[in-house]
């Protein structure tokens, strides 16, 4: 739960630096670009800790079930944003590919640290 935490902390962290500080006049644009990712990715880490848990031999599927998933969420997310909403598109695309590699590298960072074998 820790984990979790942390990586909500960062995820608003840099969104209050960079959204609140640097940019304000973009604050919602990088707050939008920051939520998807950050919730998908929190998602994600409890889905194959919990599979992990019960039967590591389904992990693989369950990654792989995640990462469609995930792409299917974004698109939509991207559709229904740059759609429905009015503002600069281009924060908001830097922010959400900024976060989205962020936090695809803490998940991989994750699963390295779930897969390692027990000392």
């Amino acid at each position: 739960m820790k984990f979790i935490v942390s990586i909500i902390i960062l995820g608003f962290g840099i969104t209050g630096l960079v959204g609140g500080t640097i940019f304000p006049e973009y604050f919602i644009e990088i707050l939008l670009g920051m939520t998807a990712p950050l919730l998908v990715t929190i998602i994600s880490i409890l889905w194959i800790k919990k599979v992990f848990k019960i039967d590591p031999e389904k992990t693989t599927a369950t990654m792989t079930k995640a990462f469609f998933i995930k792409m299917v969420l974004f698109a939509l997310y991207f559709i229904i944003i740059l759609s429905i909403y009015t503002f600069e598109p281009n924060p908001f695309v830097i922010s959400f590919t900024g976060f989205f590699i962020l936090f695809y590298i803490i998940e991989a960072m994750f699963l390295q640290n779930l897969f390692q074998p027990s000392k």
